[in-house]
């Protein structure tokens, strides 16, 4: 649609390690962290929209002391996921903790520009990924394109050290490992948080448990067609 990406998405047979889902409509204050119920975080496939309140958003565009800052803002340079402005940061902490002593954020920063017009970013933060010391851990992105009339999406597939995710259908993906020590198996837990300063966001989404893909790389038959030869 926008004429210039080059989109990546999951194949299509990822579905059918789908399992039980649970759907939300939440809408999220400025500051807010929501636990999201969906038990086990450690395999999930999520499918999110997220639409910034339009009197939130109109106040900011109309307001001049807001600064424009989509010209200067980068993923990598501008202090991640808890570094707050008037539009985001806004997202899922993936592969977290009870306490959010790890996690892993990826998550959307809208910033204002120049005449008012809005610059999306899609992003994530390892910085907290892991309590390990020895592990490298980088804050990542880019902008990605949001055409008019569209809402921020983004799928995140999550597989215990593995964390893939796509925004606006896969014209920016990151794929990331992760090193968590203590939110693995059941103790990885699943958070929703908007840290904008002023904007209250609705998130919609479903949560997906995954199987495991049981990859067999070669049949019975084609195993014994080898030990014959």
């Amino acid at each position: 649609k926008t004429g210039k990406n080059l989109v990546q998405w999951p194949v299509e047979e990822i579905k059918s390690l789908r399992l039980s889902s649970k759907q939300f409509d939440l809408e999220v204050g400025p500051g807010s962290v929501v636990p999201v119920d969906v038990g086990s975080a450690a395999q999930l496939d999520i499918e999110a929209e997220f639409e910034i309140n339009k009197e939130s958003l109109d106040k900011i565009l109309g307001n001049a002391s807001v600064v424009a800052e989509a010209e200067e803002f980068s993923c990598e340079k501008s202090g991640g996921s808890t570094v707050r402005g008037a539009l985001g940061p806004f997202g899922f902490s993936v592969l977290a903790t009870e306490s959010l002593s790890e996690q892993t954020p990826v998550y959307f920063y809208v910033a204002k520009g120049k005449d008012s017009e809005l610059k999306t970013f899609f992003c994530t933060d390892t910085s907290r990924s892991s309590v390990a010391n020895d592990v490298v851990k980088p804050i990542y992105g880019s902008v990605v394109p949001v055409l008019k009339g569209e809402k921020l999406t983004m799928r995140i597939l999550v597989d215990h050290s593995i964390v893939e995710a796509f925004g606006q259908g896969g014209r920016t993906c990151i794929t990331l490992r992760v090193y968590p020590t203590t939110a693995i198996y059941g103790a990885a837990k699943l958070f929703l948080f908007n840290n904008a300063l002023d904007a209250t966001v609705t998130a919609s989404f479903t949560v997906w448990q995954m199987n495991s893909a049981f990859i067999h790389p070669y049949s019975d038959e084609a195993v014994r067609a080898l030990s014959r030869t």
